[in-house]
């Protein structure tokens, strides 16, 4: 009998989460939470707001995962990871069954691994983290929780990311490179040199990243 889960924030990104939870058969989704309900997708439906979480946890439902995507929204990826933790739930990584992971690749809690991603030997991956389709992420490569490694990026060998950071789609990191904290490479983007202290890499310009909060969309 398949454990249960409950998906926490629908969209887009949901959409791939639940697809890849279908094609490994490892849990069944019990339904998702969303502040708009709508009609649901693919027979799943909204139970709800985030309130009911305590509920389905009370009835016995211990596994969830945060299907909230990352652009816009670390903030809230961050307060519902606290909020499913302080409730008690077991937070599952979900892989899609043609990504290839290393045998001794680690990877933390709540992260989603894509389609034809590829997480490589020695490599490490905080909690929360997406490393989406057709990624790669080569050996010995270290990423700090809650970062997101976008569609298509490369980190190549010996790569460190901190926390909260985001590599864009298509952008490749140069092997040995350092990324700090919550900084930004844009899509498309050559990292030849580290990028520290909350900076975005793009056009050949480094910015330093202006305060402000996240909205869900």
């Amino acid at each position: 009998m398949m454990e249960q889960i409950i998906l926490v924030g629908f969209g887009g990104h949901a959409k791939s989460v639940i697809d890849c939870m279908e094609a490994s058969g490892q849990y069944e989704i019990v339904g998702y939470t969303d502040p708009a309900a709508d009609s649901g997708y693919r027979g799943y439906r909204c139970l709800g707001t985030d309130e009911v979480l305590q509920r389905y946890y009370d009835e016995g439902v211990a596994n969830a995962f945060v299907s909230v995507g990352y652009m816009g929204k670390g903030d809230l990826r961050l307060r519902l990871y606290r909020l499913l933790k302080t409730i008690g739930y077991t937070l599952p990584s979900i892989i899609d069954p043609a990504a290839a992971v290393a045998a001794d690749a680690v990877i933390g809690e709540g992260c989603f691994v894509g389609k034809n991603a590829v997480i490589n030997a020695s490599t490490t991956v905080g909690e929360m983290c997406i490393v989406n389709s057709g990624a790669i992420v080569e050996h010995d490569c270290a990423v700090g929780g809650f970062s997101h490694i976008a569609v298509g990026a490369v980190l190549c060998g010996n790569v460190r990311v901190g926390r909260a950071a985001f590599i864009g789609a298509n952008a490749t990191v140069i092997q040995g490179r350092n990324v700090g904290d919550g900084c930004i490479i844009g899509a498309g983007e050559v990292l030849r040199q580290d990028l520290e202290g909350k900076h975005m890499f793009s056009r050949n310009t480094v910015q330093k990243i202006s305060g402000g909060g996240s909205k869900r969309i």
